[in-house]
């Protein structure tokens, strides 16, 4: 009877460090191969790729052991320029077999699953992300057309959203704004509305409210050829990425002596900012970070508490610190089933904003913005919490994870006390609407 108390208290101790950490969540990938014998030298055998499930996986970046939510696998494969955590809907949605498919956070069940639909012409949708300033999930819609005059295929290139339930596209840009986009990553400024794509030479915003190009500017680097795996930071309002410079050497063709063979030796990384007005990256990182390079497909994620910029290096987690450019943490990932962990998303980073340009036809980035800032104390708490707030308050509402209203109540004023007692344990989100139309939400956990 001993031994399973002592499992069922760390067991509830688990599950609150991993509901109140700033943990990631993402794609669990496992390959399954067989072993075929060549038919012409039977002594001779190898691997043959037959299929791979995903599934729905959480880490704590500080441990980098990885979990799965409940026993459900998928056998579908997966687009992985893109992916959201809506943490309103408590759901994560990624794009696989050409469907738009929504994971429930709490149980790793496929709650819905529907095929893309653009009207206005069958299109892709790529490198989305989800705003936390109206709840919405933006990307690019892309799709090639013929070009009778040139006898070939153009790309083009549209900010649309995305409903995850009926799997319509909307179109947002009234034209194209542009041929095609890097494998760099996205980022949404929820407080200009504007969504950042690279081209690889470019930066480029676009406009939320009407799908124009907010900015467009060349990539600077001083010390690197690339600036990738790029995400927001509400924290300071700015653009984070990896500085990437490859280093190679040159060997001998024995075929053709006049075109030696390129040969990648060694690669290094830092961590930068890209100043979106200017397109230049500031290199934060004292010193590379580590050799060797870093997976696209695992995305990258800001902890904002910790000022902490993570990435997946494909068999390890990194933190690095937003300040100092150094790294804070570098832990192996090791699987509970599985053996990748794609599409990183967390909570914690831009679950507060609110939208400062709000006008249409407004253009040109803010300087200087006003961050309305919330602290809510103790969090995790029994039942009663403090607000402390940088505005007035006028409402707030408490919702469970899943949406529902089970809270709601007038204030008016910037500092205020809630007693929750009588609530179950478990996460909700504290909705708050200012007295001059601030929105602002927060995640609470009760034990």
């Amino acid at each position: 009877m001993k031994k399973i108390l002592v499992l069922i208290l760390l067991f509830v101790t688990l599950q609150l460090q991993a509901q109140i950490s700033d943990n990631l969540f993402g794609i669990v990938r496992k390959n399954y191969y067989s072993i075929v014998v060549n038919p012409t030298d039977s002594t001779i055998t190898y691997e043959q790729f037959d299929s791979a499930t995903v599934r729905l996986g959480v880490t704590d970046p500080s441990v980098g052991f990885v979990y799965n939510f409940g026993s459900n696998t998928y056998t579908m494969p997966v687009n992985l320029t893109g992916a959201a955590l809506n943490p309103y809907s408590n759901s994560f949605i990624f794009i696989g077999s050409n469907n738009i498919n929504t994971l429930n956070l709490a149980t790793g069940i496929l709650s819905n699953s529907v095929p893309l639909n653009n009207p206005i012409a069958a299109s892709y949708f790529d490198n989305f992300r989800f705003n936390n300033a109206d709840s919405t999930m933006y990307g690019l819609a892309r799709r090639n057309v013929y070009d009778p005059a040139t006898l070939s295929y153009v790309g083009q290139v549209f900010l649309a959203k995305a409903n995850t339930q009926t799997g319509l596209i909307t179109q947002i840009s009234p034209i194209s704004v542009g041929f095609g986009f890097a494998l760099a990553g996205s980022a949404i400024d929820p407080y200009q509305m504007v969504y950042y794509y690279s081209t690889g030479a470019r930066l480029v915003g676009l406009d939320i409210y009407d799908g124009s190009i907010f900015s467009s500017v060349p990539i600077q680097i001083t010390d690197g050829i690339n600036f990738d795996n790029f995400t927001y930071s509400c924290a300071d309002t700015a653009l984070y990425g990896l500085i990437r410079q490859n280093y190679f050497s040159y060997q001998k063709n024995p075929i053709d002596s006049l075109n030696p063979i390129q040969v990648l030796d060694s690669t290094t990384i830092k961590l930068g900012r890209i100043d979106p007005k200017t397109g230049i990256v500031t290199t934060i990182s004292p010193r590379s970070l580590m050799q060797g390079g870093y997976t696209l497909n695992g995305g990258s994620a800001i902890d904002p508490g910790t000022m902490t910029y993570y990435f997946n290096r494909g068999n390890a987690i990194v933190g690095v610190s937003l300040i100092t450019g150094e790294v804070a943490s570098n832990k192996v990932l090791s699987f509970e089933d599985g053996q990748y962990f794609d599409l990183m998303r967390n909570f914690e980073n831009c679950i507060s904003a609110s939208a400062f340009r709000a006008r249409k036809g407004s253009t040109g980035i803010t300087k200087n913005l006003k961050v309305e800032t919330v602290e809510i104390f103790p969090n995790p708490n029994q039942g009663k919490f403090s607000i402390n707030s940088s505005f007035s308050i006028k409402c707030v509402s408490i919702n469970t994870i899943a949406g529902k209203q089970l809270f709601q109540q007038d204030f008016g004023s910037n500092q205020i006390d809630i007693d929750l007692s009588t609530f179950k344990e478990g996460i909700y989100i504290i909705n708050l609407t200012g007295e001059n139309g601030q929105l602002v939400s927060k995640k609470l956990a009760k034990y």
